[in-house]
């Protein structure tokens, strides 16, 4: 209703799609109301400050006659070093290469009683694997990613497309076993 008597007084229209943001404001709220409202800040102001603060190109034309006036950076001796390491090291990608194994699963579409598909399930074995923050999950609506830690990948087209939205995953500690349950579209 403040919206509409907003168009109405101003003669604009507003966009009744907004949301309230959970983060706070940095700087002044003076400030933000002006940089909205497109108020320009005194420029004079802005001058005086300038002029007080050495610019670029004031340091750039400075010259100094005496070389020993530069002033000079003495750095604790334990981090002077003698020798220069190198910054980048070169890994060779048969070191980086893991065999990753393709964990057993079971793959099961259940259907109602008048056998229409409902949902995929989908049982993958982690033996090994004791927590679920080591799974990483990546579900699309054609197709599944699951890969952990190095050790499993696992990639597999779906037969039918799914709901990523209602898609769950339930992962069994005492069996290692990771059941996604995904709702067809």
């Amino acid at each position: 209703m403040a919206m509409k008597c907003i168009e109405e007084k101003f003669q604009f229209t507003l966009s009744h799609f907004y949301h309230i943001t959970n983060f706070k404001i940095k700087g002044s709220i003076q400030r933000m109301k002006q940089n909205l409202m497109g108020i320009q800040t005194d420029p004079t102001y802005l001058r005086e400050k300038m002029r007080k603060e050495l610019t670029l190109e004031q340091i750039r034309n400075s010259t100094v006659s005496n070389p020993d006036q530069f002033p000079h950076l003495l750095l604790p001796e334990d981090h002077v070093s003698g020798q220069t390491g190198c910054l980048i090291e070169e890994i060779s990608s048969k070191e980086i290469q893991v065999e990753m194994k393709r964990p057993a699963y079971e793959l099961k579409i259940l259907t109602d009683q008048n056998e229409k598909p409902l949902k995929i399930e989908l049982e993958v074995e982690l033996p090994g694997i004791n927590s679920v923050s080591l799974c990483d999950l990546s579900v699309s609506e054609d197709d599944l990613l699951i890969e952990v830690s190095e050790k499993y990948r696992l990639h597999l087209n779906l037969p039918n497309p799914v709901n990523t939205e209602m898609t769950t995953a339930k992962f069994i500690k005492e069996k290692a076993t990771l059941i996604v349950t995904m709702p067809l579209v």
